[in-house]
């Protein structure tokens, strides 16, 4: 896939783009997204990480993973907003908040993950198959 998305944070200080990555779009029930969105579950687009760009105003928070190395969530010091995700795990890309793509009706999510960790009233949430 060549597609270039472009997005960014609800007041505009933090812009990006990235190619879309032949990988699946995802809905993630996994108790860090649950924190960090203040919701169920979050909604992830990979993009390719080689060409991505964001704005130097986004702000990262490091923290450990489930699988025990350092993801990190990058997020609008100004506005609040979770923009990214990504992780030395799959250091070949980054994910974005489908809600901070431009045209957010480009997310097609394929599956859930980590649904074991899902809250019982978000269940109806997860994607099956």
């Amino acid at each position: 896939m060549s597609e270039r998305l472009f997005g960014g944070c609800k007041c505009g200080s933090v812009r990006y783009e990235g190619t879309r990555l032949d990988a699946p779009m995802f809905r993630c029930h996994c108790r860090d997204c649950q924190q960090l969105t203040g919701s169920g579950h979050s909604e992830m687009v990979p993009l390719a990480l080689d060409d991505f760009t964001i704005s130097d105003t986004c702000k990262t928070y490091e923290m450990l993973g489930g699988s025990g190395q350092p993801t990190f969530s990058g997020f609008c010091p100004t506005c609040g907003s979770q923009i990214t995700r990504n992780s030395q795990r799959m250091s070949d890309r980054i994910y974005v908040h489908a809600s901070s793509l431009d045209d957010p009706g480009k997310y097609d999510p394929e599956k859930s993950i980590y649904q074991n960790s899902a809250q019982e009233w978000d269940e109806a949430a997860i994607l099956k198959g």
